[in-house]
């Protein structure tokens, strides 16, 4: 059955991978030549057909003539240039051009996706995995992500490490999770160090790559990886992983919000606002909580409308305390929805 969820042994869960048995034998797997990709330029020599309508194209897209590119990808399709058809799936999925189709993206990803396109097999998978224009589906979400991890595309190597070790689309398998976790990490994924790192640091059957996960989740962090960052602020904070430590928690998460992390700047201001291991700054607080209540983060829209309710750092403003609230409550938040309420019976003219 094509799409048929993979099966694990029944020795696996005893079994954690042997060729991971420490830190020097895990980085001569980086040095492992990586499974050939399909090379993007697949039918697109200069004697091919449909190139020079592909290029065409291509041109008036870079230029926002979206009918016209479509029009010409449409030629160059039925030329046989791939490439073009890829581009005409995408025009049909944001709608640029044309109507927006997901049908039509989807029969032209699925047409050169089995022809072994590997970016059409990844955009695929995303569709189905996310249910982006199509009924959700797990199972052929796995099934196209590893037809392009198998040609070494990394983003593919990364979700099918978290789908085996969600039990998405396929049974769990923590072993086949490190085996794509390192695929990618061969390629020089951060993201791919983070991930094999907190399941090192988290999961039981692999306490024993404890320190190489330690070391692989500081590499990452060191090289900028935001996650990385995060996590490490937070196994600063509270964890028995390393030593507790305000100063490292606040130094990494400093890093972290500076990048835009939003759950980062709301844990850095809510230090800051609470004094939790940190000078007490207002100022700091509210500037960071507001960075995260922009990004969306229901936590920092809730503390914010506190502080404008009750002029904490800043002056009182309702109508901001309203504005905050009703964010918070649309994000889900039940304490603002059920603040939202009490404000707007007692005081409606700022729920105007």
């Amino acid at each position: 059955m094509l799409y048929a969820v993979e099966n694990n042994s029944n020795e696996e869960s005893k079994a954690i991978v042997t060729q991971e048995g420490g830190l020097a034998e895990y980085d001569s797997t980086l040095h492992e030549e990586a499974t050939p990709s399909t090379k993007e330029s697949s039918g697109l020599t200069k004697e091919s057909s449909g190139f020079e309508n592909f290029y065409q194209g291509w041109h008036a897209q870079s230029k926002q003539q979206y009918k016209e590119a479509v029009k010409l990808y449409k030629k160059a399709s039925k030329q046989g240039c791939s490439v073009a058809e890829f581009h005409l799936a995408k025009m049909y999925q944001e709608g640029l051009g044309v109507h927006k189709d997901y049908a039509k993206a989807l029969e032209g990803y699925e047409k050169i996706a089995k022809e072994g396109y590997v970016k059409a097999q990844l955009l695929l998978a995303q569709m189905y995995e996310y249910g982006n224009g199509v009924a959700q589906d797990s199972q052929k979400a796995f099934y196209w992500y590893k037809q392009a991890a198998q040609q070494g595309e990394v983003q593919a190597q990364l979700s099918l490490a978290k789908m085996y070790y969600e039990a998405n689309g396929v049974q769990k398998s923590l072993v086949k999770s490190v085996k794509y976790y390192k695929q990618a990490i061969a390629q020089g994924s951060l993201e791919a160090r983070t991930g094999l790192a907190m399941m090192y640091i988290n999961e039981k059957e692999l306490k024993r790559y404890l320190q190489e996960g330690k070391k692989l989740l500081m590499k990452a962090a060191q090289k900028g990886e935001v996650r990385a960052q995060y996590y490490l602020s937070q196994l600063y904070k509270q964890s028995n992983v390393f030593a507790k430590d305000y100063d490292m928690c606040v130094f990494w998460l400093d890093k972290a919000a500076k990048k835009g992390y939003a759950q980062a700047q709301y844990e850095l201001g809510n230090m800051y606002a609470h004094a939790q291991g940190v000078e007490l700054d207002l100022t700091k607080a509210v500037s960071l909580l507001s960075d995260a209540a922009q990004s969306g983060n229901s936590n920092a829209q809730y503390d914010l409308g506190l502080m404008y309710y009750g002029g904490i750092g800043v002056k009182i403003d309702k109508h901001k305390t309203f504005a905050y609230w009703k964010s918070a409550s649309e994000n889900g938040d039940k304490d603002a929805q059920h603040n939202l309420k009490i404000l707007c019976k007692n005081e409606p003219n700022v729920c105007q």
